[in-house]
């Protein structure tokens, strides 16, 4: 996909996912000339478990990229339930009252919001892969050299652009694991979201239903578990529940893990999304960072570069990843892993505190001053 090349030296997006397109929107929506670059040709599959929060939500309404009818034309299935799970002990099911969790296709979605940045008035490139960085340029593999007065990386958890800024790879990377399965291969069908603790330090297992299907997928971020470890517990838990993995794909992704890029980035150059490290540590909340880091770059540029005043914002993306980063170990740790599960079983405030972790209803801090008191 090509639309009109804008003018000399815009700012240039790396990468067509939420961060990226959020991005490339609101400096267009702003007259700002922009080109975004991705690899890939739309639409295109996505590793990711789809669950998209009500925090998300809000977002992207509130900013005006879709409207309630557009997301809500985009939601396979909404969910209010949300059984726990402590490897083959059910903790307990909660029921939320409030604002539901949305489970969406990341193929219809990330396309839907392509679409949008495009007809703001962005540059769209896609399936051209940019192979090398500078300040003030970048290079694609088909040869096409494009200056830039503003650089953003939205390039995923391995980004090119992050590494150009750090002159190494990043570290630490998780791994994200999913089977889709068609419910009519199912003997039973899930009711509401499930989570199962106890097969992956510093992670879970989680089964998210659709209308369509369910999407089973494990994932550990900062985790000693190996690719192959997740693997073999995610495979374990299907085969005991009577599913044959060899019916269906196995796909995989990694997760950014440890190195939250706090100012996203340096200069003009700017990090968003995954490539700034923006995954929760205790969810694996990626969806809704990844759009509001967007919008967080974008302001930066419209502002003249002034991040400080920009990012400074409490319970933003950055603060509430930082939070996950430190709350993480009072879930996973073997010290207190024991403890949590406990209280996930029986306190019924602290389940509701986990669902309002993933509905993005609460921060970390507030959900434990909530607690506390």
């Amino acid at each position: 996909m090509i639309n009109n090349v804008p003018g000399k030296d815009p700012t240039l997006i790396v990468g067509g996912g939420p961060a990226g397109v959020s991005c490339a929107w609101k400096l267009a929506t702003f007259s700002i000339p922009c080109i975004l670059i991705d690899k890939a040709s739309f639409p295109r599959d996505k590793v990711c478990g789809g669950a998209l929060s009500e925090r998300a939500a809000e977002i992207l309404i509130t900013s005006g990229i879709l409207s309630n009818n557009e997301l809500e034309d985009l939601t396979l299935k909404e969910h209010r339930t949300l059984s726990l799970w402590n490897r083959d002990e059910l903790l307990r099911t909660y029921i939320s009252q409030d604002a539901p969790v949305r489970i969406i296709s990341r193929r219809k979605f990330d396309s839907v919001l392509l679409d949008k940045a495009a007809s703001a008035g962005a540059f769209i490139v896609t399936g051209d892969t940019v192979v090398s960085v500078d300040s003030s340029s970048v290079t694609t593999s088909s040869g096409k050299n494009y200056p830039c007065s503003n650089l953003v990386g939205a390039d995923g958890c391995n980004s090119l652009v992050r590494r150009f800024i750090a002159g190494k790879r990043s570290k630490g990377t998780g791994m994200g694991l999913e089977y889709l399965i068609p419910l009519t291969d199912l003997n039973e069908i899930p009711e509401g979201l499930q989570i199962h603790f106890g097969y992956i330090p510093y992670g879970y297992i989680w089964v998210f239903p659709d209308s369509e299907k369910v999407n089973i997928g494990a994932g550990a971020v900062g985790s000693p578990a190996s690719p192959s470890n997740i693997t073999e517990a995610l495979n374990g838990f299907l085969e005991a529940r009577g599913i044959s993995c060899d019916k269906y794909q196995l796909q995989g992704a990694p997760i950014p893990s440890r190195e939250l890029d706090r100012n996203l980035g340096k200069g003009n150059i700017y990090l968003a999304g995954d490539a700034a490290g923006l995954v929760d540590h205790v969810s694996g909340e990626g969806i809704g960072h990844a759009v509001q880091s967007g919008f967080l770059v974008a302001d930066c540029i419209l502002s003249g570069g002034n991040r400080g005043t920009v990012l400074n914002k409490k319970d933003c993306c950055i603060s509430i990843v930082r939070q996950s980063m430190f709350y993480r170990h009072l879930l996973f740790s073997p010290i207190t892993h024991g403890t949590a599960i406990m209280g996930l079983r029986d306190n019924e405030e602290f389940a509701r505190g986990y669902w309002n972790i993933i509905s993005g209803k609460e921060s970390y801090n507030e959900m434990f001053r909530r607690l506390l008191t």
